[in-house]
């Protein structure tokens, strides 16, 4: 037993993970004092209390299946915390960009708690399902005192990589949004803390009128993007020291459906209205959707294409149906328009402006992996290439 314990107590010290199996009470010191303790089934009670883990079939290849389900929990943990995280940047960068450029809010925050306690629940959940990769038992063991759960590689692909392409698309389709519903992207910059005399509700936009229309009369306000109590008001008369040109032409003229231009639950115009903004806020909401598809089959492997795990995961596939329709049911229900803020967007504009940049997070994320295969020597573990070394969390 005592030759047994500087075994371990040496390999210890080299900052190696030791594991020790033994059946007698001998073998009870070196299993408990080792890293990991195994015990044979048909060993005595002393080793079984000693051990960690207890093999009841008494077969050392059940150590190699413990090993390779070990490694699975520790991938598919990794996966889903890289895939929870990557939406964070795309739900923050609305305020930053707020409190910066003075834009009317991008994403509401009740929209945020639509992703985290909605679209984004199942998908995260079905990465407990994922199969192992191919590779799992070809890879050398990780060194457990800088491999762990979530590092700093990690941190930077869901923020800095793919949080970053999310966040890009979001704004595309806000922008896109609010010019289709007469917001030229140069005009919303500044435009919240502007303080303006309030309209009439009987005026009218004119164009070439000094005043553009506005023959308010009352004290110098700030007008509030928050509240639909001015919805129905034209925001060009209220803005009426912003040039002709501020304004794009509105997208949706009367051959379009009814509810591409009005919004039907209040019954009020969308155009230069307040109501474009709650449209681009929803059609922000559906952007992340989109991009988190991608996110989620990106996040089914570490470092394999994702043609060689294949999408055989099911939980995984039924998550992307319901993220979809459960944001579609958010957008096209009306109690819940009135509830929460969102709208029934218009077709053209329900995850079609951010599609582009679901591409581009999917071919990104390939091209990186196949870097990234080509930078491991799986017989030394090293990795090799800046790619390899720097973006394999």
């Amino acid at each position: 037993p005592a030759q047994k314990l500087l075994i371990v107590a040496a390999c210890q010290r080299a900052g190696h993970v030791v594991a020790v199996t033994g059946d007698g009470v001998n073998d009870s010191p070196a299993i408990k004092k080792a890293n990991i303790g195994v015990a044979m089934g048909s060993g005595s009670d002393v080793a079984k209390n000693a051990a960690d883990m207890i093999i009841l079939d008494d077969d050392f290849s059940s150590i190699v299946n413990g090993v390779e389900e070990g490694r699975l929990i520790f991938d598919n943990l990794k996966k889903s915390i890289a895939y929870t995280l990557s939406s964070n940047i795309p739900e923050i960068a609305p305020f930053i960009m707020f409190i910066l450029a003075q834009v009317p809010l991008p994403l509401s925050t009740v929209m945020i708690l639509c992703i985290d306690l909605g679209t984004d629940m199942v998908p995260a959940i079905s990465f407990a399902y994922e199969n192992p990769e191919l590779d799992i038992m070809l890879r050398r063991p990780r060194n457990s005192k800088l491999d762990h759960l979530v590092n700093a590689k990690l941190i930077s692909f869901s923020y800095f990589q793919i949080g970053v392409i999310q966040a890009s698309a979001g704004f595309y389709t806000y922008f896109v949004v609010m010019n289709d519903y007469g917001f030229k992207p140069g005009s919303l910059f500044g435009m919240v803390p502007q303080e303006r005399v309030f309209p009439n509700s009987t005026d009218t936009y004119i164009p070439n009128d000094a005043t553009k229309g506005n023959m308010g009369t009352g004290s110098k306000k700030i007008f509030n993007w928050n509240t639909d109590a001015d919805n129905d008001l034209d925001v060009r008369l209220f803005y009426n020291n912003k040039s002709v040109d501020s304004w794009s032409d509105c997208r949706w003229g009367n051959d379009a459906p009814e509810w591409w231009r009005r919004n039907l639950v209040e019954d009020v115009d969308i155009c230069y209205s307040s109501e474009a903004l709650r449209y681009a806020q929803c059609a922000y909401l559906v952007s992340i959707v989109v991009v988190q598809w991608a996110d989620l089959t990106i996040c089914k492997t570490r470092n394999l294409s994702i043609s060689q795990q294949g999408m055989v995961n099911h939980f995984a596939n039924f998550g992307l149906i319901f993220e979809t329709c459960l944001v579609a049911i958010l957008c096209y229900v009306p109690w819940l328009n009135i509830a929460l803020g969102t709208r029934m967007l218009a077709t053209p504009h329900f995850g079609v402006p951010s599609f582009p940049f679901f591409a581009v997070i999917f071919f990104y994320d390939e091209l990186r992996k196949s870097y990234l295969r080509a930078g491991i020597d799986n017989d030394t573990g090293k990795l090799k290439g800046w790619v390899a070394q720097n973006t394999y969390y």
